[in-house]
């Protein structure tokens, strides 16, 4: 398959799993197995709801490891692998290479906000991907950098690197932005960051998600994306409001303690965020709870 293949479709930004603070592997492999029976095309593990910054790279590369063995050989694995400095990047992706991780997912380097230019960004990813044995997504997501916003300027650029293959668009612009920066020609796959985006970029031109509400309704997600691809836009139209609305009245507004008390409640296992993270007040969980319950999907 190609990589445009390889990344069309819906993947979930995997919870990591805690228990007493501990990492709870035993229950992440049993969220991989009953995600393996639905459509989606693959798992984006170590991103923002996957709590990476409160993981030592012992623990992400057990979560890694846990997740290679336990999912379907067909889905595909994305890891994230952003650390601050280009070397430190890079070192990282070296750990991950033999450990049946099919993508890597680099958030931009952002502690210096101020200092990463267009031409630093340029010069971090390509030094990345020139080392790289794994493929590179750029990740695009300035809630979770400081701020910082990639330029479709950076994209077209990236995009022409025979080793950097798609971006994740978590930001708040327009996401045709980024699917016309890509050069003419250029196989480079645009994914939309949240349920918010996802039928807009279908329509725009990206080739698919990785979307927080797939963490707990994931065959929905898919069935959105299936109705599109299959030229029922009036279905995947409603679907698209349902599923935005949906997001929005229930676990879309608490984060990732909101996305882990859903996903409890829909037979996955959520827990605890990690710590100073703390779980949603319990009348939350009980509006939430309602909101699940009038939908008919507990």
């Amino acid at each position: 398959m190609t990589h445009l293949e390889n990344l069309s479709g819906v993947f979930p930004p995997v919870a990591s799993l805690f228990k007493n603070e501990k990492l709870a592997l035993d229950e992440m492999a049993e969220n991989i197995r009953i995600y393996n029976e639905t459509d989606l095309k693959g798992y984006m593990i170590l991103g923002s709801n996957g709590e990476f910054r409160s993981l030592n790279d012992d623990e992400a590369l057990q979560i890694v490891d846990v997740v290679a063995k336990h999912k379907n050989p067909n889905k595909v694995l994305i890891a994230g692998a952003a650390r601050e400095s280009t070397y430190s990047t890079i070192e990282f992706i070296e750990k991950l290479s033999d450990r049946g991780v099919d993508y890597v997912a680099i958030l931009p380097p952002h502690y210096f906000v101020s200092k990463m230019t267009d031409e630093l960004l340029i010069q971090h990813y390509s030094m990345v991907a020139d080392r790289s044995k794994l493929p590179i997504t750029v990740y695009n997501a300035p809630k979770f950098s400081a701020g910082l916003l990639i330029s479709p300027k950076v994209i077209a650029k990236l995009a022409e690197h025979p080793n950097i293959v798609g971006l994740k668009d978590t930001s708040k612009e327009d996401i045709s932005i980024y699917v016309e920066a890509v050069p003419r020609g250029v196989e480079f796959a645009v994914l939309a960051g949240s349920i918010n985006k996802f039928y807009d970029g279908l329509a725009k031109g990206a080739v698919g998600g990785v979307l927080s509400l797939a963490d707990y309704l994931p065959q929905k997600c898919c069935e959105l994306q299936q109705a599109f691809l299959a030229g029922d836009l009036k279905k995947a139209k409603q679907m698209d409001e349902y599923l935005r609305a949906l997001s929005s009245r229930a676990a879309g507004k608490f984060g990732v303690a909101g996305l882990k008390a859903a996903m409890d409640l829909l037979g996955y296992y959520g827990g605890s965020p990690r710590l100073p993270l703390v779980d949603i007040a319990d009348s939350d969980k009980r509006q939430l709870q309602a909101v699940l319950q009038k939908e008919g999907l507990l």
